[in-house]
């Protein structure tokens, strides 16, 4: 009869008294790692996010990566167990998980634009790779070998209830990870400071870890002198905001900027979002400076006062301030998911200025089926975060027949589409405009840079009414406003028409993104 192998020198065997602490300990340093995993693979998306969209490929690249690290890590570990059990062995894992968590904020800094020359699938996919591969690797080999250690402080006589025991406080602490990083984290601290913080974390386990063996201290001395030098460098890493930025902040949804440019009084002030300018104005006067802004003045054409209008995203409350200086008796409302956007629009966008404009914080499809009855004007919808990303529920037959029931009998809702008219890159708006059509006769479109095959804001017209006249019969002079916009109509006929109907059951708008984004 075979002899079972005779288990490291620092293997938890012994008296059950004194192996007590070990137990505990291998279930706080299961449950924490799981934790930990949660953590960094959601604070990961807040470093993708700037460079590649936070779109549904973001966060499959991301998961997908994750789960193939941890199955790596998890085969790793047990082979490694078999061969080695002993809390050093766990100590030196999690040692080596720390040290690369510090050092994951500072790759991202250093190597982040060159992977966002990347497309929209292979660059999040191999930027994940890059940054979490051996981390996720690392912690995935802790929960074997913490179940062979746990096992053997009861003589391998109960490694199924040590399986299951390790298994559930792993599962707790991602379940943990999870609802910390989004409902508490994410809100209130640092993307780098949340690596940090999970970083010194896994650090003191990894102490701990040496401890227990009872002759770690130079073990100890060593993986303090590492993870010392890599909180350093790290630090370190901090990027130089850019020229020009007068505000940042790390919001549950964005990283947010705000930068000026120019002299008073020609000054522009401008909202990014992650990667991409959502909005502007200018500060001494609010006027409006992006082109595709203008766009709502649509509605005006009817010639009739504006009595209410809702924005779907808020941008940088330039539209929503214009139409309450234009129509001072409306009641403005604003959609806005990110109550950090609404505090930056008080901070620097002049939004305490105007009364009459309402921001509510949430999502709009929640804003619209809460909103009972009430019913506008103008419907404006601005969700976009850059152009790689549009929210898929706010592009479906289902939420435009929402939007179409709060609107008044003579109301038009304008969208703002990010493609091209004509050609490869259309795929997107033919998509949009054979989905509004499922639920508005009507509707115009204009190309806001006039050339219809290159991608830009493209402004599209619903109504239930035909404005077909107002567009096309009425004449103004050269330098109004009515006749710079209506120079950019676009005749049905240069339409693509062969678009997909985005529903909440069917919705390939990410997928349309991505090809456009690859040709």
């Amino acid at each position: 009869m075979s002899k079972a192998p005779t288990p490291a020198s620092s293997s938890p065997q012994g008296n059950t008294d004194r192996l007590r602490p070990t137990r505990l300990f291998l279930g706080a340093a299961c449950f924490f790692s799981g934790a930990s995993m949660m953590v960094i693979e959601i604070s990961a998306a807040r470093l993708l996010s700037p460079l590649f969209g936070n779109s549904v490929y973001t966060w499959t690249a991301l998961i997908g990566v994750i789960l193939i690290a941890f199955s790596v890590g998890g085969y790793m570990g047990g082979r490694l167990a078999d061969k080695r059990a002993g809390l050093d062995v766990l100590g030196w894992l999690l040692a080596g998980v720390a040290v690369l968590t510090f050092f994951i904020p500072a790759l991202s800094t250093w190597f982040g634009p060159a992977f966002a020359k990347g497309g929209l699938i292979d660059g999040p996919v191999m930027f994940s790779l890059f940054l979490l591969a051996v981390p996720g690797a690392l912690l995935g080999a802790i929960s074997p070998a913490a179940v062979r250690l746990y096992s053997l402080t009861s003589q391998d006589s109960h490694i199924g209830g040590a399986a299951g025991t390790i298994s559930m406080l792993g599962s707790l602490g991602s379940f943990v990870g999870t609802f910390l990083s989004g409902f508490f984290l994410l809100g209130n601290f640092g993307v780098r400071s949340i690596f940090v913080g999970t970083a010194v974390l896994l650090l003191a386990l990894a102490l701990v870890a040496f401890f227990l063996t009872g002759k770690g201290s130079a073990q100890s001395a060593k993986v303090l002198v590492a993870g010392v030098i890599a909180a350093l460098i790290g630090s370190l890493s901090t990027p130089t905001p850019a020229q020009g930025v007068i505000y940042e902040h790390e919001s549950f949804y964005h990283r947010i900027q705000v930068t000026e440019e120019g002299v008073s009084p020609h000054r522009r002030r401008l909202l990014k979002l992650d990667s991409t300018h959502e909005g502007g104005m200018n500060p001494d006067t609010g006027d409006l400076i992006l082109a595709y802004q203008h766009y709502w003045r649509l509605a005006m054409l009817q010639e009739r006062p504006i009595q209410s209008a809702l924005f779907i995203g808020a941008g940088a409350f330039g539209m929503p301030e214009e139409v309450s200086r234009t129509f001072p008796e409306a009641t403005v409302d604003v959609a806005e998911l990110d109550p950090a956007v609404i505090e930056t629009g008080r901070q620097f966008f002049k939004l305490d200025e105007y009364p009459r404009v309402k921001a509510s914080a949430g999502d709009a499809r929640h804003y619209l089926r809460t909103s009972g009855d009430k019913k506008w004007d103008l419907i404006f919808g601005d969700a976009y975060n850059g152009m790689q990303a549009i929210p898929a529920h706010l592009t479906t037959k289902e939420f435009f027949q929402l939007i179409s029931d709060h609107l008044t009998p003579e109301g038009v809702y304008t969208m703002n589409v990010i493609s091209a008219v004509q050609g490869e890159k259309s795929e997107l708006l033919a998509g949009m405009l054979a989905t509004l059509k499922e639920v508005f006769p009507h509707l115009q479109v204009f190309a806001v840079q006039g050339n219809r095959t290159t991608s830009q804001n493209v402004i599209v017209l619903a109504s239930h009414h035909d404005l077909s006249k107002l567009i096309l019969d009425q004449h103004f002079p050269d330098n109004t406003w009515q006749a710079r916009i209506l120079r950019t109509h676009v005749p049905a006929q240069y339409l693509p028409t062969d678009g997909q109907v985005f529903t909440d059951d069917f919705n390939p708008v990410d997928a349309i993104i991505a090809r456009g984004l690859i040709r």
